[in-house]
């Protein structure tokens, strides 16, 4: 086999030069944006094969990228709330490159990556991704290695790293060589021990040494080769086999840069690297994860465990663990079952693996938070709109009146200016969390249900927060409803949506409410909005009536029949009491509630901390949610009767 390494001579130090290269032109101080080179599709050596990413819209899946899912993080750190420095608000395709939008977290985090992109003091970026499609490309016959190219993927992350595996990879502006498949990356941007202070000699081809033969390397390089295995974390066994290959020191040099490259674009790099075609066994690390992840939420939900996860349903806690650690490529030894719980318990990678346990148990636990959660999500939130913020500062919802009538012009005469008015109504969320925690006993005694319980207990407990604050927008005032920033409640006599007199749910009572509700003006008190009633809110005590009233009655006579049968739904809480009900309007006619919630964190979400004062793991559940009223005109109150 003959190897063959190409590198550029590495270009005289230049700082200013440097800083240009990282200059950030696509910055926008004021919206807190930059635009950056997500992906150029460019090959990276993995271990055993070339990857490349196709760059098309029909390869990429941007779903994710769209519902404002796509975190921009710190190092590939997934692990903490605390990494997250902005989010992906749009990406697309130009030049054949994957570009992307990034806008920085109103966080200390994001604003310090912010500050060091607009100074260019950072300004690489790698792409964390999910292949779901892979098709042979041929090999690189210099390496006699095969390239294999994604040709359906999809991004889930994007990191600011400081060594990138796809060299081009960086925010928009910056100086970047042209692209060239197969490109190592450039040596200006390489840590001092990777580079010498001389062009490195042109390449040449080499032999593997025959037996008796001498190897490439001189006893000096053998050793600097050593070294630099040791420094960056290289088995040793494995510079052994380059030397026995009769690989040069050049050669080795861009090895272990690309086992850097790999560890900063989150690629696992161990003996079990998954190959094309193992995708979806046991060997890939990834695939164990979700099948790991799996089988702990069907314990944790008492639920009949599927595909791959029903082949470890029988494992232990500590066997799945074990697992975990050897696909990291740790050795676990089992006389010491206290010593596997602790490793299970230590975040791989220093807190930047997607697939150790700690991670693998959080994701179990969210699922387990989600289905509570959403069982007990209360029916007030259909009369609201949800509005996504980027962070926790207070916002106000500009209002306009309708549009200003159109005006007959004249022949050769001039278009005169109309004028809308406007309202405002601020609001902010708000942070609400406990914790709990999950003891290394309970690991090693195979006992999820304390924490099963807890994670169940804490999403039941984010809906009935959310539940208690939109209710509680209704029942202030003493069931008139929050003041609003004209200092009046929602409801009064004096807007028109309240009943000067209460009145039992009857034909004839719901017609008033209509009829005060298609009665509505603009904010511009002269234009009818005509609000055309939806729901019928009311407490449990009123259920039963209020479904006798809506009920679809074979009337005989004109008089008997029923003209809100299927024209109102029915929404009952029972945090509304006493005999008063409301009628409101459809929320995407007429905003009367907003909900909000952090981008990216809409329901409670669970963060892990390993354990210091205890033994064990601790989880944090946080809710970040506000409500608040927006418009008084899309609903009704009867006092009751």
């Amino acid at each position: 086999m003959t190897t063959t390494t190409t590198r550029r001579p590495a270009p005289a130090a230049n700082d200013a030069a440097r800083r240009q290269r990282f200059a950030a032109g696509s910055y926008d101080p004021e919206s807190h944006t930059v635009t950056a080179v997500l992906s150029t599709g460019a090959r990276v050596q993995r271990l055993g094969m070339i990857e490349e990413l196709a760059i098309s819209p029909a390869a990429i899946d941007l779903g994710r990228v769209n519902r404002g899912q796509v975190r921009l993080l710190d190092s590939h750190n997934p692990s903490s709330v605390n990494a997250i420095l902005g989010t992906i608000t749009k990406a697309w395709i130009e030049g054949g490159n994957l570009m992307g939008r990034i806008q920085f977290a109103e966080t200390a985090a994001g604003r310090n990556a912010e500050g060091m992109v607009a100074r260019g003091e950072a300004g690489a970026v790698s792409v964390g991704y999910r292949v779901h499609k892979w098709t042979p490309a041929g090999s690189d016959g210099d390496i006699n290695t095969d390239i294999w190219r994604a040709d359906r993927w999809e991004p889930f992350e994007v990191s600011l790293v400081s060594i990138p595996a796809d060299p081009d990879a960086l925010i928009r502006s910056a100086q970047t060589h042209s692209n060239t498949k197969g490109n190592r990356m450039d040596p200006d941007i390489l840590d001092d021990d990777m580079t010498t202070t001389q062009a490195d000699p042109a390449p040449a081809t080499r032999t593997a040494p025959q037996p008796g033969q001498r190897p490439a390397m001189s006893r000096r390089d053998i050793t600097a080769a050593y070294e630099l295995a040791e420094r960056h974390q290289v088995p040793a066994t494995e510079v052994r086999s380059h030397i026995d290959a009769g690989g040069t020191l050049a050669a080795w040099r861009v090895t272990v840069l690309d086992r850097v490259a790999a560890r900063s674009s989150g690629q696992n790099i161990n003996a079990r690297t998954p190959t094309p075609g193992s995708e979806n066994t046991l060997d890939n690390p990834e695939f164990l994860g979700r099948a790991v992840s799996d089988v702990i939420y069907a314990k944790m939900a008492g639920r009949k465990p599927e595909g791959a996860a029903a082949e470890l349903s029988g494992r232990s806690l500590i066997d799945l663990g074990a697992m975990v650690l050897e696909s990291n490529g740790e050795r676990v030894s089992w006389r010491n079952r206290n010593a596997i719980a602790d490793r299970m318990m230590t975040r791989a990678g220093g807190g930047h693996s997607t697939s150790d346990f700690p991670s693998l148990l959080t994701s179990a636990g969210n699922r387990v938070l989600a289905d509570a959660y959403s069982v007990m999500q209360s029916p007030l939130k259909q009369l609201a709109r949800v509005r996504y913020m980027h962070d926790f500062r207070p916002v106000s919802t500009v209002r306009l009146s309708e549009a200003p009538t159109l005006q007959k012009v004249a022949e050769n005469g001039e278009v005169t200016r109309g004028s809308r008015a406007e309202a405002t109504e601020g609001f902010k969320i708000d942070t609400y969390g406990r914790m709990f925690g999950i003891s290394r006993t309970a690991l090693i005694n195979d006992d999820l249900h304390a924490f099963a319980d807890s994670t169940a207990d804490f999403g039941r407990a984010a809906a009935t927060t959310e539940s208690n604050l939109i209710a509680g927008l209704l029942l202030a005032n003493s069931g008139n409803g929050i003041n609003l920033d004209d200092s009046q409640p929602v409801y009064s006599t004096a807007r028109g949506n309240k009943a000067a007199s209460g009145a039992a749910i009857a034909v004839a009572s719901l017609s008033d409410a209509r009829t005060a509700l298609r009665a509505m003006k603009d904010i511009d008190g002269k234009t009818p909005i005509s609000v055309t009633p939806k729901y019928l809110v009311v407490g449990s005590a009123l259920e039963t009536v209020a479904e006798q009233v809506l009920h679809d009655l074979a009337a005989t006579q004109v008089a008997d029949v029923n003209p809100f049968s299927g024209k109102l739904s029915l929404i009952v809480d029972p945090r509304l009491t006493g005999n008063s009900w409301r009628v409101f309007a459809d929320p995407a006619q007429i905003k009367s509630i907003v909900l909000g919630y952090l981008t990216g964190r809409d329901g409670p979400q669970m963060d892990i901390h390993e354990g210091w004062e205890v033994l064990g793991l601790e989880f944090r559940c946080i809710l970040d949610f506000g409500c608040d009223f927006q418009d008084w005109r899309g609903t009704y109150l009867n006092p009751g009767a």
